[in-house]
């Protein structure tokens, strides 16, 4: 049995459905890898094949998932279930920007929801220019805007005002 650490916590890198679908997958091929190359130990195959490449963030979930101790393939299988059942039970936002976010500032808005929303929280990214700045929030049927054009709208009354004092 593999040891767990108290709660699965994926990297902050991996933050939406298809991110974590992805990792379920790097981490499920590596788990047929790895019990294809245990038989090959048992029975003494001489032709060892190279591990499957994973990414920097499957290195990191199965280093913390297997608390530094040499992987097992049932260990694997049960961390993929685990991240499907992350899958299906997770909350989830979607976060809406006027561009594209960078990967630090995906990373800093994850890692803030996962530590004062919720640790298993995954966040998709959008992004509409027509917000002019700003971001908008959607958790279920709840809509949190604060975009410069709900600002501007919500005060267009004071915006020719405003444009009279800029030179």
């Amino acid at each position: 049995m593999t040891a767990k650490p108290a709660g699965l916590r994926l990297p902050d890198s991996v933050s939406s459905l298809q991110d974590l679908a992805t990792l379920q997958l790097e981490v499920r091929a590596y788990a047929r890898w790895l019990s294809h190359e245990a038989v090959k130990i048992k029975v003494h195959a001489k032709n060892i094949s190279e591990p499957p490449p994973l990414s920097p963030a499957a290195n990191q979930l199965i280093h913390d998932y297997t608390a530094g101790k040499p992987a097992t393939p049932a260990g694997l299988d049960e961390l993929v279930q685990q991240l499907e059942d992350r899958k299906k039970k997770a909350p989830t936002l979607t976060i809406t920007l006027a561009g594209p976010p960078t990967r630090g500032l995906k990373g800093t808005l994850v890692g803030w929801c996962r530590e004062n929303i919720a640790p298993d929280v995954l966040v998709n990214f959008q992004f509409n220019a027509s917000i002019l700045g700003g971001l908008v929030v959607r958790s279920g049927s709840h809509t949190f805007d604060w975009s410069f054009r709900r600002q501007i709208l919500d005060n267009r009354a004071k915006f020719p005002e405003v444009l009279r004092h800029v030179r």
